[in-house]
């Protein structure tokens, strides 16, 4: 499946590996590109994603909206 993202509140390269890292946590996450200039996410991953979780672990680390788009 590949979901999309807006996180707002991304504004330097530290924040695009802040949000990897947390990414590659998630064993169901096979890729994750970010774009902090645009707050764009990209997510490739299993049906087994909790959305919700990963939204919430996000959330924490920074002061960072998570808004997702769309999942195929």
């Amino acid at each position: 499946m590949k979901t999309t993202a807006t996180i707002q509140g991304t504004h330097c390269p530290a924040c695009t590996a802040l949000i990897k890292d947390i990414c590659s946590d998630f064993s169901a996450i096979a890729s994750c590109s970010v774009d902090y200039a645009t707050g764009r996410m990209e997510l490739e991953h299993t049906e087994d994603l909790s959305l919700d979780d990963l939204k919430k672990e996000i959330e924490t680390i920074g002061k960072y909206t998570v808004i997702f788009d769309t999942a195929v």
